[in-house]
């Protein structure tokens, strides 16, 4: 049986995507990705665990965390004929021809789902922004869509602290009892989705370890906390927490109706030890991020310090210019040496410290001598030591404008 691809697209409920005008910002591609992954989930397939081909478009980690399976499309096409052993019976002859055409058929599809992906998405988005990828005597036909959309975002979508910041906040408020958990749920996958693309990744662990503080923040799931705290840690994934916690408030919500009770009134009653559960989780919540509140403290100490240092140079300037005019310039000689020369003579021995052919792919490109790729002592996610000012390898552009007076 042959498929074609027009069948296949068919079957998707976006048959275009929203264009993408100009430069491509990270809001921009997160709406072309949920367009293209209802479309990938609108296709089934044996090997999706139920979300049809999504695992072409989605990071496998996080497809594997949040399913509880891999995704595992075949590697090569089965063979043209089934492969019939010697003495085979007629109903096993039969058996392997059915089982050869529905692997043949599947095949044909996952070839005809990874070509649509991508067309769709180099519709969306002005050629000029994936050239590097577009090869000029077979186009796109060797590149996968992931590919495809992490070559736009690393080179165009660039996501600003401010931004970081706030979906840290989004990702720390905690379950509204009166809605469905799965409200919750998404909000949080949509916040781990976000932090990835922003290299300071939040992890199954810190997923489920927040998500059991905010359940117990709701109150009356002390027994249902214990079920979960008695699993063996092995089995404390994101998919079990989903599973165990929905039907916990599904139970609960059911208990309330029978009772008359409301989530909200129970969630006022906290007794100490559902303070100390909590407390415990948060802690081990915040762990995975204190490293990166470290750094950012550090980084904002240093940018005041460098505010400071600029303030006193203009004042040592203004400080000797009125010094020449009041005292003669022999007084404002002799001062000049007592601080360390004029506001010039300060900035010329500060750039002096500054390597202008200098680039760290963690920091950027004002560096000081010494300090590159290679030789950075505190680096970030993902560190390339190769990289260089010619050659950023998609690192850090930090003062990318930058240049030695």
């Amino acid at each position: 049986m042959i498929v074609s691809r027009e069948t296949v697209q068919a079957l998707m409920p976006n048959q275009t995507l929203s264009k993408i005008q100009g430069e491509p910002t990270h809001k921009a591609v997160r709406k072309l990705e949920k367009e293209l992954g209802a479309n990938l989930i609108a296709v089934p397939c044996t090997w999706g665990v139920g979300k049809g081909h999504l695992g072409e478009l989605q990071d496998a980690a996080t497809f594997l965390a949040r399913n509880g399976a891999a995704y595992t499309p075949p590697a090569a096409a089965p063979p043209a004929y089934p492969v019939i052993p010697p003495g085979a019976t007629a109903a096993t002859r039969e058996r392997l021809r059915a089982e050869n055409e529905t692997a043949q058929t599947a095949w044909q599809t996952l070839q005809h789902v990874r070509r649509i992906a991508v067309n769709l998405v180099a519709e969306a988005i002005e050629p000029v922004y994936y050239a590097e990828l577009d090869d000029p005597d077979e186009g796109l036909n060797d590149v996968e869509v992931r590919d495809l959309i992490d070559h736009i975002r690393d080179r165009y979508c660039q996501i600003d602290q401010s931004d970081i910041d706030k979906n840290l906040d989004t990702f720390n408020q905690g379950i509204d009892p009166s809605l469905p958990l799965s409200v919750y749920v998404r909000k949080q996958e949509n916040c781990q989705d976000f932090a990835n693309d922003a290299r300071i990744p939040i992890s199954e662990e810190t997923m489920v370890s927040t998500g059991t503080k905010h359940a117990l923040q709701c109150g009356d799931f002390t027994e249902a906390w214990k079920a979960w705290n008695r699993r063996a840690a092995v089995d404390k994934t994101w998919p079990n927490w989903k599973t165990h916690w929905t039907q916990a408030f599904n139970e609960n919500r059911a208990i309330q109706r029978l009772t008359g009770g409301s989530f909200r009134a129970n969630a006022t009653i906290e007794d100490e030890l559902s303070e100390k559960m909590v407390t415990s989780l948060d802690n081990l919540a915040n762990a995975a991020v204190q490293k990166n509140d470290t750094i950012e403290k550090l980084i904002e100490t240093n940018k005041q310090q460098q505010e400071t240092i600029h303030k006193l140079q203009a004042q040592n300037g203004e400080l000797l210019y009125l010094l020449k005019h009041m005292a003669g310039p022999a007084t404002a000689d002799a001062v000049s040496k007592i601080i360390g020369g004029n506001a010039g003579g300060t900035t010329a021995t500060n750039a002096a410290r500054w390597d202008p052919t200098g680039y760290c792919w963690s920091h950027g490109f004002k560096v000081m001598k010494g300090h590159n790729s290679k030789t950075c002592k505190t680096r970030t996610e993902g560190h390339k030591e190769e990289a260089t000012r010619s050659d950023t390898m998609g690192g850090s552009n930090a003062n990318k404008n930058w240049k030695a007076k």
